[in-house]
């Protein structure tokens, strides 16, 4: 079965393949607290992934597009004893899923104590998302009570149709942004790595959603691109995950989202309620082609590690589910401990309220930067509140304004940033990848400094290029070294770094 989420989310697709580590991985506990009845919470287990047989699958690449196929055995369900949970969830959230062999979910039932136990549920990104939570808490706790939900169908079938308005749509607005100023300092995207979290309860400064006349989500949003702008990002990019689930795939566990950019150059002058309202439009708008791929619509344009050097993931939590004879919480926000931006804000909003976590690599912005711009973030949203009408640079904080022209980050028309000075390569090394780059491209001569991307490359030839080398040369290349420098000198230079 050819999987429809290969168009709907091929920004990811490529990079999930090729080496992200943990930077996929969607992490989801239950804290049990009582008598837990563990036969039957194992059986629950098996009885969701009865009903979604998404968890029971691996990847395929054939004929140049993915498919879906069975797994050589069922997501496992472990007991263990945990008197250090803390250990147990970093260890079983960090093991490394095989996408080609499966299955890409895993449950591990830990006890606690006796009277205390947790269900940690981990997913490759490819076969779950964030509304798949609150699915896989409504199914477990029916199976638990001792009810049998029917299986679902495959929720995947062909990749949807390209249609020309949607080519125009993003031919029109794509733009690469890779960098953004926070704290003054401009901060580039790199590869996924290491993330640290600073959390927020956002509760009491929602109100700037009824102020301004929007959603909460769209106030969010507003307040982040207001506050990034007032940081001196004169064209402000941020990416935001949207749902993609239909009438029929409503219940279905699975990849059912996609992150898109959003884009905003606010004035001056512009107030918060003219920001949020333009970018409700923006999105609505966006809406209409949210299951088409950027990189593909765009007319060749490469994707990125990241689309945005900020992202959102903003997502309505559903109500509480009864577990039998259970106290239950959940952990609706836990992490990977990888992040692909420079900053990925995680808000879950719930009944109980809204509660914020600012994902950072401390290799790109510093702790200090990011718990400031999550108390700038409060000061505008609570500003909004009292005054949708007053213009951004007066509801952002004083310490977020800039006194002089600001810095100008990539894409907002300002002079490109100075190129990173490279050791020589070795020409010996230059050419053994030459070599391969042609055995690969089926073509007599190759430059140096031609670009993969104009040669015909796409994600199955990068897959076969980095299968030769790790063969010859001994190195496992990531993906994302051939969209930094798709050129058979930057690949070799990549090369060279991992040897040393």
């Amino acid at each position: 079965m050819v999987l429809a989420s290969q168009a709907q989310h091929g920004m990811w697709i490529t990079e999930v393949l090729h080496g992200t580590g943990t930077a996929y991985h969607m992490p989801f506990a239950l804290w049990f607290d009582g008598p837990l009845d563990r036969e039957a919470m194992v059986r629950a287990c098996e009885a969701v992934v009865d009903r979604h047989p998404v968890l029971r699958c691996a990847f395929e690449q054939r004929d140049g597009e993915l498919h879906l196929v069975p797994a050589a055995g069922r997501p496992p369900v472990v007991f263990t004893t945990a008197p250090d949970p803390g250990h147990l969830l970093r260890t079983e959230i960090a093991r490394p899923f095989d996408l080609g062999r499966g299955p890409l979910a895993r449950f591990t039932l830990a006890e606690v104590s006796r009277e205390r136990h947790v269900l940690l549920f981990v997913g490759h990104h490819l076969v779950f998302d964030g509304m798949s939570k609150d699915l896989l808490t409504r199914d477990l706790a029916a199976a638990y009570a001792g009810e049998a939900p029917p299986p679902l169908p495959m929720p995947y079938g062909a990749p949807p149709a390209i249609p020309p308005e949607a080519s125009a749509y993003w031919r029109a607005r794509w733009r690469d942004a890779s960098e953004v100023v926070i704290g003054g300092t401009v901060r580039t995207v790199g590869t996924a790595g290491r993330a640290e979290e600073v959390l927020l309860d956002l509760t009491g400064e929602m109100a700037a959603a009824q102020a301004a006349g929007v959603t909460r989500f769209e106030a969010f949003l507003a307040a982040v691109h207001g506050l990034l702008y007032s940081y001196g990002n004169a064209e402000v990019a941020v990416a935001i995950a949207m749902s993609t689930r239909q009438a029929g795939t409503r219940d279905h566990i699975g990849l059912f989202a996609t992150e898109l950019p959003v884009y905003s150059a606010p004035k001056p002058d512009t107030t918060f309620r003219e920001l949020a309202h333009a970018l409700r439009a923006e999105v609505r708008e966006l809406n209409r082609f949210r299951d088409v791929p950027a990189a593909r619509a765009a007319g060749g344009v490469r994707p990125r590690p990241a689309l945005a050097p900020v992202s959102i993931s903003f997502r309505r939590r559903a109500a509480n589910v009864v577990f039998p004879g259970l106290r239950t919480s959940a952990e609706w926000k836990m992490s990977s401990r990888t992040v692909r931006n420079v900053l990925h804000l995680q808000a879950v909003d719930g009944d109980d309220g809204l509660r914020l976590t600012l994902h950072y690599s401390p290799d790109l912005v510093s702790a200090r930067d990011v718990e400031a711009a999550g108390e700038d973030l409060r000061a505008v949203l609570a500003a909004a509140s009292a005054g949708p009408d007053v213009p951004l640079t007066a509801l952002a904080p004083a310490r977020a304004r800039p006194a002089a022209p600001p810095p100008v980050a990539a894409g907002s028309g300002g002079p490109p940033a100075p190129a990173r000075e490279t050791e020589a390569v070795d020409g010996e090394l230059v050419e053994q990848v030459r070599l391969i780059w042609m055995e690969v491209l089926r073509i007599d001569d190759v430059a140096p400094d031609e670009d993969l991307y104009d040669l015909g490359g796409h994600s199955l030839t990068i897959t076969q290029i980095s299968a030769r080398i790790r063969k010859r040369l001994g190195v496992e290349v990531p993906f994302d070294v051939f969209l930094d420098d798709p050129t058979v000198t930057g690949v070799a230079a990549a090369v060279s770094e991992l040897r040393a």
